[in-house]
């Protein structure tokens, strides 16, 4: 529906150039407006007109209509965005294989960028840490600007160097980051205090057989923890996979309610028949980092531990319009296998470990003993 409203509006930004466009002190009739019978739609048409005709300064119509779709999308949407035509031809180019990251990601939260760099990736060589605030890049300000544009400005040819200013407590830094080809790795190794630990910085497509082949290493006797901290998420499909690999056949993982149907998803292909996995996270995890923690807990084959999650349980679909440009628009909602969303909320620890804290290892290796006793 939203869609077609926004369809409806770049005709009618089409028909009020007609309108206006005509012989100086010639006043048309207006066509029949055959193509809406919503009242809103004509209202805010004749709106349109009259900014055109009465304004002391007369806006260009795409900007009114720009303006419009952006403020409605950022009041009414928290993951929404309209794209302009050039916006998104910028953003899908970014996309392409000839353009390269820093391999990064960024998290927006209250209106503010925040970096994750991956694990031995070129903007954790130059010295980025997780949870720096992107401030600019190539000295231009993020501010008033959508993490989609942050991200377009990020990536580059290969090779090429992007500055990107950072502020860190109270200092702000610029770093020089070289554009790379990567290697999409996302799990890692990171035992603690004899404890086995497999970090998953991010999802993509290739983590379900990266955790498979990390879990071949694994002993099963032993106490295991998933370190999601400061993972914001990626392939969803990707998280719901890999919590099939922790529980029983069929079990339920994930449904998504959307404004026509819930589709849910079960687990399927268990590898791991040991006891209950510890599961770290924070203000930051979020997503499907979320996903794959409250499908655990919630079946009892996990514990999680650290401080309340970020709280998205939204999808977005990006939906291209008819002039080039596009909107991004939160289309399904996350729900836990019982049925619970965790949108804004986030999703609650077990037991509450601050991030400064020394002894998370330690602290989660008593309680799962205990658990397992």
């Amino acid at each position: 529906m939203l869609c077609n409203m926004a369809r409806h509006l770049f005709v009618l930004a089409a028909w009020v150039l007609v309108v206006i466009a005509g012989p100086a002190g010639v006043t048309r009739a207006a066509p029949p407006l055959s193509w809406t019978n919503d009242q809103a739609m004509l209202t805010f048409f004749e709106a349109v007109a009259k900014i055109k005709k009465n304004a002391l300064a007369a806006p260009d119509t795409g900007d009114i209509v720009t303006n419009a779709l952006m403020s409605y999308m950022r009041e009414s949407d928290p993951y929404g965005h309209y794209l302009p035509p050039h916006a998104y031809r910028q953003w899908k180019a970014a996309q392409q294989y000839s353009f390269h990251g820093v391999g990064m990601e960024i998290m927006e939260r209250s209106g503010r960028f925040y970096c994750f760099p991956r694990p031995e990736s070129p903007a954790a060589g130059a010295g980025l840490r997780d949870g720096d605030e992107l401030i600019a890049v190539d000295g231009e300000s993020v501010a008033d600007h959508s993490i989609y544009w942050a991200g377009t400005r990020i990536r580059g040819r290969e090779n090429s160097p992007v500055t990107l200013t950072i502020g860190r407590g109270r200092v702000h830094r610029e770093m020089a980051v070289i554009r790379t080809a990567l290697k999409d790795k996302s799990v890692f190794r990171a035992d603690d205090s004899g404890l086995q630990v497999l970090r998953i910085s991010h999802f993509s497509p290739a983590t379900l057989e990266e955790i498979k082949t990390a879990l071949e290493q694994i002993n099963q006797n032993r106490t295991l923890v998933l370190d999601l901290r400061n993972n914001p998420g990626g392939d969803l499909f990707s998280a719901v996979d890999i919590a099939g690999l922790f529980l029983p056949e069929n079990a339920n993982v994930l449904a998504i309610e959307t404004a026509s149907e819930t589709t849910g998803y079960k687990a399927r292909n268990r590898i791991w028949k040991g006891r209950p996995i510890g599961l770290w996270q924070n203000g930051f995890t979020a997503s499907a980092a979320e996903v794959l923690i409250a499908a655990l807990i919630t079946n009892h084959a996990g514990l999680n531990f650290g401080t309340q999650s970020f709280g998205k349980a939204l999808t977005q679909k990006v939906v291209e319009l008819s002039d080039g440009s596009a909107l991004i628009i939160s289309r399904g909602r996350l729900k836990d296998p019982i049925g619970r969303c965790w949108q804004n909320t986030g999703i609650t620890p077990v037991v509450r470990i601050p991030d400064q804290n020394r002894y998370w290892a330690q602290l989660t290796q008593k309680q799962l003993n205990a658990l397992n006793k």
